[in-house]
């Protein structure tokens, strides 16, 4: 798939909901698109050693040129709803598609922090930092090394860093609304996935591409007191970092034309 650049004829032929893109017009004009690939409920989906395999769901969310979607922040908002009914896991994991994490253990190390039975209950997500390869120093994203492997850290200190849009687990409830304090205690209780099927996945992709709609959230908290634009505080540590670096050239001698 990674080598044609695109999704194979015959597995476009399996999954309707790549079907459904030969009908749109435009990547920016288009109805909400919802698959579930793999039903994790269904006794059958089972890997090639027979073991249980987890619910893999495709989703393309509805976008109109008329309304703004928001970028990375519309796209978690949704995906919030649409994962509320099928699994509602109480963590989500945010991670770019190009993106991919070098320690296999990073899911379980940040649960640590959330299960904490003392300070787990302060902590809303846990941000990994971004490293990238293969760079030089006049690579454009060389600054961000700066702001990834110095400011993040020095902010571990302070309150934790910024959310910077990827390589994030959050706490779901953080990100509907739920505010914490020194009093709330949270019970934390065995989870048991049940792979009993009650809906059929047909039934739930027709009822959650409503969540999807580009018009969901107008006149509603969501955005405003239920999950966040993301660009805001990340845009904040960049800007602040360059002016920083500004002024510190000039202080040295450096000159601006």
């Amino acid at each position: 798939m990674t080598r044609l650049g695109k999704v194979p004829a015959d597995i476009r032929k399996e999954h309707k909901g790549f079907d459904e893109w030969d009908f749109v017009v435009s990547r920016h004009d288009h109805p909400s698109i919802l698959q579930i690939l793999i039903d994790g409920r269904d006794p059958n989906a089972i890997d090639i050693e027979g073991k249980a395999l987890p619910t893999l769901v495709y989703l393309a969310r509805e976008k109109r040129p008329q309304i703004h979607h928001n970028f990375k922040a519309g796209a978690l908002n949704a995906l919030i709803r649409i994962s509320s009914r099928i699994s509602n896991a109480p963590f989500v994991l945010n991670v770019d598609c190009d993106m991919h994490s070098n320690n296999s253990k990073a899911i379980r190390d940040a649960l640590c922090f959330f299960l904490d039975e003392e300070n787990g209950r302060e902590i809303g997500y846990v941000q990994y930092p971004q490293t990238f390869g293969n760079l030089t120093k006049n690579e454009i994203y060389g600054s961000f090394r700066v702001v990834m492997k110095l400011e993040l850290a020095g902010f571990d200190g302070n309150g934790g860093p910024c959310y910077i849009g990827t390589g994030c687990v959050h706490r779901r409830e953080s990100l509907c609304g739920l505010k914490y304090s020194k009093e709330l205690v949270v019970e934390w209780k065995a989870m048991k996935y049940d792979r009993k099927i009650i809906e059929k996945a047909s039934s739930i992709e027709g009822n959650c591409k409503a969540l999807a709609s580009c018009t969901y959230e107008e006149n509603t908290p969501w955005g405003k007191e239920i999950s966040s634009s993301w660009g805001i505080p990340y845009l904040y540590v960049i800007v602040v970092h360059r002016v920083h670096s500004l002024v510190e050239f000039v202080w040295l001698g450096g000159t601006v034309r």
